[in-house]
């Protein structure tokens, strides 16, 4: 019986953990820049996206980099469904048991071609 418990209980453990966010085709063409302002000054503002992987009672079950690509992938995904090219990230938020993080997204690329086009 005690062993019937112990499965049932690990069983539901695993059930409530996540999978990791893998990236799409959409999301991988979303640029991931860190610390260089200078790159999207002239790129239009589309909006702030944020990803958070990893929950309080699964974060042993997956390392840090995978959560942290889990999380920049979310962003990706959430960047690229605004049309956006290019993603700026803030500093992260400390974790212990989740990664969280936010930016801002970007569309570069259509304003740079956008200004060539206009000469």
């Amino acid at each position: 019986m005690k062993t019937l418990i112990a499965s049932s209980m690990l069983a539901s453990s695993m059930i409530l953990t996540g999978c990791v966010t893998f990236p799409t085709q959409e999301s991988e063409k979303v640029d991931v820049i860190w610390d260089e302002v200078e790159v999207v000054k002239d790129c239009q503002r589309l909006g702030i996206v944020f990803g958070s992987e990893g929950h309080f009672y699964d974060y042993w079950l997956h390392a840090d980099k995978d959560m942290v690509w889990g999380t920049l992938n979310q962003m990706r995904i959430k960047a690229a469904a605004l049309g956006a090219d290019t993603l700026y990230l803030y500093q992260s938020l400390d974790f212990s048991s989740s990664v969280t993080m936010f930016g801002n997204a970007y569309l570069c690329k259509q304003s740079a071609e956008s200004t060539v086009q206009v000469k």
